[in-house]
């Protein structure tokens, strides 16, 4: 086992290649970063020891080079390196936005307004774009690809109506959807480099997003990367026009053939109780024609080859039921495929669980910073951190065999199991196995109140955040006793 903790481990790991032209700022970066990772959601002055280092990291935040970008250009390095070593066939590239609420925050400069209600339209913050990188057939994720912060601006005064469809997408907030594609792009041509040694082939990257991804432009720029190892996977938003045809899109998959039917059990939600559901299989390929005001104003003239699939909830109302309607710009021509492809795009609710972590666990929107310069390198940071507690949670779903020592250090361990012996010394057999990830994330869970009952299923990432800033609190303690125990 190496000397380091496995928290300095994996800060080293991540954030140990920065370059801030100063060799005293890059080790502050790792220092810091640990800091972070054992007391997730803690404020500067709590993760730090002393008021001196709670200054060094004040002072590491205002050096010009620390910015969120090459923050995660050093740790994108580290993810597809772990992305290659897995073996992954398939990789997700789950896209999605959220807002952060700094609308108390009245000293800091430079918000923007993350409202979308006229009620009120003024709440201060920043949206933050991320691209998390996971195993699509796996239960593993390995981190951010990148991540965009941006302050919307407010709507131009005696704006004509319709002028924003004559406008570019370089210069709406909508670009960001394809800054995305770009960098799962990026991703392919990196592991396809690393692999060139390799007999294995490199994986296939799929950029996921939700209904709002459902642009032309993006499409259109995915479609003629098909044959690169990078695929498009969308919810469908808009019941699109195709080439050559009076029936649109939706119209024209209704009207195809069922390729088969899926049962699922549907949980509850929003009032309504737990049942199963059939749902009808429905895929076609169609050829999307250019929207007309796109042609028109935008002079684009590139139909775009896509498959669409219709997952269809049977015998509900009309209005009801569950309907999901995915277009990609994968290949689709079985059952199999299709269905397949719905498990995938099922998987987008890892980038709300990680947004969830950011805000609730890491607590990035409490952060006290007098400007955006300090503020944007610390949620950055933040992110990392969420990243790591996502990566332990999934960890233990897919491998809980694994030793704890890839993710938790001796003292964090020895104080787990003495704080579940209930201060009773726990018996050791020297020959018996380290405590594995599977039983120590049930620990931590205990300790963020999970019941470990059949109902409750595995520990999610909520309870293990909560779990490990208790641990953070009993390792403490640990030390500070051990030491003790060794005066006289």
């Amino acid at each position: 086992m190496s000397a380091l903790p496995s928290n300095a481990r994996w800060a080293a790991q991540e954030l140990g290649s920065v370059e801030l032209g100063d060799a005293r700022s890059s080790r502050r970066v790792v220092k810091v970063f640990t800091q972070m990772l054992n007391s997730p959601g803690k404020s500067i002055p709590q993760c730090s020891r002393s008021v001196a280092e709670a200054k060094a990291f004040y002072r590491l935040l205002d050096v010009e080079e620390l910015t969120e970008t090459v923050l995660f250009e050093v740790h994108r390095q580290a993810v597809l390196r772990r992305a290659q070593s897995s073996g992954c066939g398939v990789l997700l590239a789950i896209q999605d936005t959220t807002a952060c609420n700094f609308n108390t925050h009245h000293s800091l400069e430079g918000l923007g307004s993350i409202s979308s209600s006229k009620v009120r339209p003024s709440i201060a913050g920043l949206h933050v774009h991320s691209t998390l990188l996971s195993s699509a057939d796996e239960d593993a994720v390995f981190g951010l690809l990148g991540a965009k912060f941006y302050a919307r601006k407010p709507p131009g005064k005696g704006r004509k109506v319709g002028a924003r469809n004559r406008e570019p997408i370089e210069s709406k907030e909508s670009m960001r959807w394809l800054e995305s594609l770009e960098l799962a792009g990026q991703a392919r041509q990196w592991l396809e480099s690393a692999s060139e040694s390799s007999p294995a082939q490199p994986p296939l990257i799929v950029s996921v997003g939700d209904r709002e991804a459902d642009i032309y432009e993006l499409l259109a720029e995915a479609q003629q990367h098909r044959e690169q190892g990078l695929g498009l996977l969308v919810r469908s938003q808009h019941n699109r026009s195709l080439e050559g045809e009076e029936a649109q899109m939706w119209q024209h998959l209704a009207e195809s053939e069922q390729a088969g039917s899926l049962t699922l059990h549907l949980p509850r939600s929003q009032g309504e109780k737990a049942r199963e559901a059939t749902l009808s299989v429905r895929f076609a390929a169609v050829t999307l024609a250019v929207p007309v005001k796109k042609a028109k104003y935008r002079k684009k003239d590139t139909p775009v080859e896509a498959r669409v699939v219709e997952l269809r909830e049977q015998d509900a109302p009309a209005g009801k039921g569950v309907c999901w309607r995915l277009l990609s710009t994968l290949k689709v021509d079985t059952l199999e495929r299709a269905l397949e492809l719905a498990r995938w795009h099922a998987k987008r609710w890892q980038i709300e669980e990680f947004h969830r972590i950011l805000k609730t666990g890491c607590r990035v929107e409490a952060r006290q910073m007098r400007s955006l310069e300090r503020l944007r390198p610390m949620m950055a940071l933040d992110m990392l951190v969420a990243c790591r507690i996502m990566g332990m949670s999934a960890g233990a779903r897919q491998s809980p065999q694994d030793p704890a020592t890839d993710w938790l250090d001796e003292d964090e361990i020895n104080a787990l199991e003495a704080y579940e012996s209930e201060g009773k010394k726990p018996a050791k057999n020297k020959n018996a196995p380290p405590m594995s990830l599977g039983a120590a994330v049930k620990s931590i869970a205990r300790l963020g109140g999970h019941l470990g009952r059949k109902s409750d299923g595995h520990p999610g990432a909520q309870v293990l955040w909560q779990g490990l800033t208790k641990l953070d609190t009993i390792t403490a303690v640990w030390r500070r006793l051990r030491t003790q125990q060794t005066y006289g």
